[in-house]
């Protein structure tokens, strides 16, 4: 589990009880559903693995399609923001959340990876891309990826269980989430049918709970792509050169 840790600019003494209480219940929330995704994920693999890669198919390694998802999805990936505190402040006699402006750009990086299922790098077509690969045991028909165990030899079919688990368990934290409001009503359009709770929850300050809650749970999601993203950084070239 990702381990969320809070710093504030000021003490939670000069604070008002009723604001630490929201922010340990928010807090709470985003570990209750990491808890609940965390009992998906119910196939371990102990030790050290390697990837091999195979391909006699009469083609490029990837198509063109594919090597454009790939340098994509890996470039993303890479860069991806984690929110890993929460900077409050004092002005005028009232608290604000200090780093908005961060938590809204963490907000905004992942959409094309959690939100929009058109994109390549949606996280169900990139498990689609890894899964299908390691499926595939004749090298001569295309990719074929193959997971060794340095022990217990091939765990290719156990390795492609362990990503289907984290696919899932992506899919129950989007679940017990509102991203469709954040992203649709607030950050990268103004749906109508959202503008009356955002007029609400931006003027009684309710929004920055939500901002949080969606944001420290993206750390998350980050952290259970992780071997897709291995696996396809392994076969992307070229890297991000110097200036």
């Amino acid at each position: 589990m990702i381990k969320i840790e809070v710093f504030k600019i000021v003490s939670e003494n000069e604070m008002p009880e009723k604001i630490i209480k929201k922010i340990s219940a928010t807090i709470d929330d985003v570990k209750n559903i990491i808890q609940s995704s965390e009992t998906i994920q119910e196939t371990k693999v102990e030790g050290s693995f390697r990837f091999t890669f195979k391909h006699s198919a009469p083609t490029d390694i990837l198509t063109a399609l594919e090597r454009a998802q790939q340098v994509s999805f890996v470039t993303k990936y890479e860069h991806l923001p984690i929110l890993d505190a929460i900077e409050i402040i004092k002005l005028q006699g009232k608290f604000y959340l200090k780093n908005i402006d961060y938590i809204r750009h963490v907000l905004n990086e992942y959409r094309t990876i959690i939100a929009n299922q058109n994109d390549s790098i949606f996280y169900t077509r990139i498990h689609g891309f890894c899964y299908q690969k390691l499926k595939n045991r004749d090298p001569s028909i295309g990719l074929s990826i193959i997971v060794e165990h340095v022990k217990t030899g091939d765990i290719t079919d156990l390795f492609a269980r362990i990503l289907g688990e984290r696919v899932r368990a992506v899919r129950t934290v989007l679940q017990n989430c509102e991203f469709d409001y954040i992203y649709n009503g607030i950050l990268q359009h103004s749906d109508p049918d959202y503008t009356e709770r955002y007029w609400d929850e931006y003027y009684t300050g309710k929004i920055n709970y939500v901002f949080l809650k969606h944001a420290l749970l993206l750390g998350y999601i980050k952290e259970l792509l992780y071997w897709h993203y291995r696996i396809i950084n392994s076969i992307t070239f070229p890297k991000l050169g110097p200036l």
